[in-house]
Order: C-alpha cells, then sequence, then structure tokens
C-alpha cells in the first residue's frame, strides 16, 4: 500500500521537524479517518528507514453508538494488517466530562489527550503524532483570525509541539484522499465533521467555500455546474473545488511557517538583548518598563507572555483582553496602575517598572480583571470535531 503524494511529505516531516532518533518509539493516534488512515499507513511504509517503531492508539468516546463499534473494528482491522500494535480504550464520555465539569468538543479533546498520553507511557514511545493537515492549518489560522490572533495565533499549528507531531501538516486533503482511493485503501467517515453546530465545520463547508467563490466567482460558477464523470466512488478525480481548495490551503500554510519563523527570529532577539529586560525574584516577575515600551508591539507581547509564563499557574494564559490591558499599563495610557490577572496574579506599573506578581500561597485568588468583551464571532467552541489536540 504505497502512498505516492504523502510518503514524501512524510519522509520531510521526519528528516526535519518530526525527527526523532533511531530505535525511537511512535505513538500513532488513529480514529479511522481518511487522514489518521493515510498517516498510519504512510508510516508503516516508511518508518523502517528511519529506524523508527510503530504503536498505534484508538479512543472510543462511548458517544457515537454502533457507529463509533465500527471505527474501533475498521481500526484493529488496519493495525492488524500493516502489524502495527494498537492500544485501545472505552470511555463513558458524557459521564468523564460532567464529572471533570467539562463540556463539549473542549472536553472531548482534553480526554482524547489524557488518552494519549498515556497510551504514549504504556507503548513507551517518545512522541505522539496526530493527522493534522494543512486542510487543517486553513482553518485554524481563520478562526484564529477571526478571534484577532498576533503573530503566535497566525502561525497556526507547529510541526512539534512538545512530544506531539504533526508530519501531515504540509499535506493537503485532496492529496490524502487521491492517495488512498489508487491503493484502495478504504476509511471510515464521521458524521460529525458535518455538524454546522461547531465552529471548525462551518469554516469547513461555508465560510472557505465563500472566500473562494469571492475570490474567483467565474470559476466557482463553474464547478457548482458541472459534476465530474465518475467511474466508481473509488478512483472519481478531484473537482476543480477541491483543487482550489488544496491551493487556498497550500498558501496559507506558506504564510503561516513565514508568521512561525519570525515569531522564532524574535524570541532569539529578544534572548538577546542585554542587559535582560526581565528579571525574577521571590517570585515575582520585574520588567524594565521603558525598554518594554520601546520594543516592537509583537516583541513587547512576546515579552510579556515570557513574564507570564514564569509567574502564571502551568496552563493558565492570558486572554487577548488581558494582553491588551497590560500593553496599556506599559504604556501608562490610562490612570490605572494595577491589574487583576487570571489565576491571582497581579500587575502593577512602577515609575520604571512593570512586575507581575502572583498571589501569595494560602490566599484565595482575587477576581480577574472585567474587560468588555468583542463581539462573538464563534460558535459553542472553536475546535471541531475532528481536532485531535493541538495544545
Amino acid at each position: 500500500m504505497r502512498l505516492r503524494r504523502i510518503e514524501p511529505h512524510l519522509r520531510r516531516a521526519l528528516a526535519g521537524p518530526c525527527g526523532m532518533p533511531p530505535g525511537a518509539r511512535l505513538l500513532v493516534a488513529v480514529s479511522g479517518g481518511a487522514d489518521s488512515t493515510a498517516l498510519l499507513v504512510g508510516l508503516a511504509r516508511i518508518a523502517p528507514e528511519f529506524g523508527i517503531a510503530l504503536h498505534a492508539a484508538h479512543l472510543h468516546h462511548g458517544l457515537r453508538g454502533a457507529e463509533a463499534d465500527l471505527d474501533l473494528r475498521f481500526v484493529r482491522r488496519l493495525c492488524a494488517r500493516l502489524g502495527v500494535p494498537l492500544i485501545t480504550a472505552h470511555r463513558d464520555g458524557r459521564a468523564l466530562m460532567a464529572q471533570r465539569g467539562q463540556a463539549g468538543e473542549n472536553g472531548l479533546r482534553m480526554m482524547r489527550r489524557r488518552f494519549l498520553r498515556a497510551a504514549m507511557l504504556r507503548a513507551r514511545a517518545t512522541a505522539i503524532a496526530t493527522a493534522h493537515t494543512a486542510d487543517d492549518q486553513l482553518e485554524t489560522v481563520l478562526m484564529r483570525l477571526l478571534r484577532g490572533a498576533g503573530l503566535r495565533g497566525l502561525g497556526g499549528m507547529r510541526e512539534r509541539h512538545g512530544p506531539w507531531l504533526k508530519p501531515l501538516l504540509d499535506a493537503t486533503r485532496i492529496e490524502v484522499v487521491t492517495d488512498l482511493r489508487a491503493a484502495r485503501v478504504k476509511w471510515r467517515e464521521d458524521r460529525s465533521n458535518r455538524d454546522r453546530a461547531w465552529t471548525r465545520n462551518r469554516i469547513r463547508h461555508d465560510a472557505i467555500p465563500a472566500l473562494l467563490s469571492a475570490l474567483e466567482p467565474a470559476r466557482a460558477r463553474a464547478s457548482a455546474a458541472v459534476r465530474v464523470r465518475r467511474t466508481t466512488a473509488r478512483t472519481a478525480a478531484p473537482d476543480a473545488s477541491s483543487q482550489d481548495r488544496a491551493a487556498f490551503a497550500r498558501r496559507v500554510a506558506a504564510v503561516a511557517r513565514e508568521a512561525r519563523d519570525a515569531e522564532r527570529a524574535l524570541g532569539i532577539w529578544l534572548d538577546r538583548t542585554r542587559p535582560p529586560f526581565l528579571s525574577i525574584q521571590d517570585g515575582a516577575a520585574t520588567l524594565d518598563r521603558e525598554r518594554l515600551a520601546a520594543f516592537p508591539i509583537a516583541a513587547r507581547r512576546m515579552a510579556l507572555r515570557r513574564a507570564w509564563r514564569r509567574v502564571a499557574p502551568a496552563g493558565v494564559g492570558l486572554t487577548r483582553r488581558h494582553m491588551a490591558a497590560l500593553c496599556n499599563l506599559v504604556a501608562g495610557s490610562h490612570l490605572r496602575r494595577r491589574l487583576d490577572l487570571p489565576a491571582g496574579v497581579r500587575a502593577e506599573r512602577g515609575r520604571d517598572t512593570i512586575r507581575l506578581i502572583p498571589e501569595p500561597a494560602g490566599r484565595s485568588p482575587r477576581k480577574p480583571i472585567i474587560i468588555p468583551r468583542p463581539r462573538s464571532v464563534g460558535g459553542r467552541h472553536p475546535a471541531g470535531p475532528s481536532a485531535w489536540g493541538e495544545p
């Protein structure tokens, strides 16, 4: 089962940003959908070239009844055919999310991440590969644009983030489907990926076609009017709209890569600034306010985020509204000299400094500052049903 378009993407990823030492074990998250099926099939062919051993993992969420049972059966058969050990688990998704105070796709995503981390330890793997593609990157960047993303958000998903690898991030959905059809490899379709209750699905099925139509209206009308002649369901040629979407995904993926490179360069510049603009003492972060105010806005935000990560509990982030308030504090553009931030951290403006001070142990955190929320542009949750766990 050779995937002629997908395998070169995987080779470049494993030789580059997703590289692993020979002898390492890689856990592959497999839902049974087209993308994860292609990821597993492609890796099964090329992993020996890199000396990498594969394990697969599949989580049954307990939410889709017989369809999910068939997904699990499909993944078991695929792994058996490829000779890849498989780790599975069955969860009562609703009960677990209710127990943890979670809901919606975010709760499911966190459940998957916990399962995959546990499976990684069980398999003694060093990394987890997920099947995000350039089309997923396109959707992610568009959603972040709608929320007013900065440089980091415009960079989209990264090929590597801690133990999480995305070796298909440069491949498009059309390449995945074309390869699977040519190799006569079946896959499973998840009906929830068509549910427009989720923002990602509305972006995928409504917003992207509308953007393509706005950019090339004549071609879009022609694509809608002409049906591509199909010989069989497994050998159908991609239509013009699919090709346009793939080209759009490649362009956005290239722009996102440039944004990641720019962010990396900015981080190196901050690391080399002398004297250092940030100091940590007694658990509090102190920044040189005058130098910080002179930084370009992207560098200023990055410096503030770095200081935040030094004082805030792991996993607690700053929203765009909190970051805007912090930048106003640095600039001295309003009379307020103090902000209460998440996790009980407070920011104080001195004559020459900005200090981020965590709440002393034993005290209950202050309520964060309330900043007017901009008008909502999304749905119930930004992640879509196919999001496998981007950190």
